[in-house]
């Protein structure tokens, strides 16, 4: 059940960054009477904006005109906390030991301190404030009937080509990149440096060479070296000469003549062809219907507060100008 309020919340914080204009108290806008004011906007705004200045964005140039609406979707989230809180609080008032009871569970869900104190920053509420909505959660759900056996048989029959693993195919291959000093590849060759390398590797694959200790010595692909080339890949995961190459092998068989990628030469033995398979219904059960109680309580909280919206008395300045801009 707390997963909805994370879920939520987090679908409504923005990766935003915005430079705001102007530092006053106007108001910007009000939610059934209460204000968001010009102050409160500008202090998230430079928060997320330094946050994502430290990442490395640039907000010069081409990206000055997204900057504003990015700003508009900050106080729509604003927007949407407050109305929010305005419906928790209606169910009623929660004591101080309430409040650390709710927030105790919630924690449960994060994995540290440190994961938990950053959805903390990016929501931009008081644990208090989150206890209170995690409170109107639990009530508004509290009488939702969990779902059946057939129901989730039915999911299960009309979605079970989308839960097993694909048709998966074993292979182990030698890289010999081609960078002329144009691609940034961790080692330099002429495409004919590297195609030679390759077949040198054929050559003594041909003599008797094991294949898995010609990958471990030779190979300059880092993510397969250690393993001798072993690499596992289902259709539309490889690059596509690599991938037609590999289908095209019988089980032991290797590559007779380099094939070039764009990332070079490789040569490559074909080890195994893994069937697709899919879970049956009793191995997945348990899962699909938690999964689908927790789908079913988010779409009515989602409801909920989508009929809280519909009714609310809410203005918002900065949607009232870009709409008038739009009517000139």
């Amino acid at each position: 059940m707390k997963k909805i309020l994370r879920t939520l919340l987090l679908s409504l914080t923005l990766l935003t960054v915005v430079i705001v204009a102007g530092c006053n108290g106007n108001v910007v806008a009000t939610v059934n009477g209460e204000k968001i004011t010009s102050q409160e906007l500008d202090k998230q705004a430079e928060e997320a904006k330094a946050s994502y200045e430290k990442q490395g964005m640039d907000f010069s140039g081409e990206n000055a005109s997204l900057l504003e609406t990015l700003r508009k979707s900050i106080l729509e989230q604003m927007i949407n906390n407050k109305l929010m809180l305005q419906e928790a609080k209606k169910i009623g008032s929660l004591t101080a030991e309430q409040v650390q009871e709710e927030m105790g569970t919630f924690k449960q869900q994060f994995s540290s301190e440190d994961e938990y104190k950053n959805f903390m920053d990016q929501v931009k509420m008081s644990e208090e404030d989150i206890a209170y909505i995690l409170n109107m959660q639990d009530e508004l759900v509290k009488d939702l009937p969990p779902v059946t056996d057939d129901e989730v048989r039915k999911y299960y029959e009309e979605n079970k080509d989308q839960m097993g693993q694909p048709e998966q195919l074993t292979v182990r291959h030698v890289l010999f990149f081609v960078d002329e000093g144009d691609k940034g590849y961790p080692v330099k060759h002429t495409d004919t440096e590297a195609k030679q390398l390759a077949q040198d590797v054929i050559d003594q694959l041909q003599q008797g060479k094991d294949f898995s200790q010609l990958a471990s010595e030779k190979s300059e692909d880092s993510g397969t070296k250690a393993e001798g080339g072993l690499y596992a890949f289902s259709k539309g995961e490889a690059v596509p000469e690599f991938e037609a190459a590999a289908f095209a092998l019988k089980d032991g068989e290797y590559t007779k003549s380099p094939v070039k990628t764009d990332y070079g030469y490789h040569v490559i033995i074909r080890e195994k062809l893994t069937p697709a398979q899919t879970p049956s219904f009793e191995e997945v059960k348990s899962k699909l219907a938690e999964e689908m109680n927790e789908e079913a309580k988010q779409t009515k909280f989602s409801q909920f507060m989508q009929e809280a919206k519909n009714k609310a008395d809410i203005t918002n300045k900065l949607a009232d100008q870009a709409e008038d801009k739009t009517k000139q």
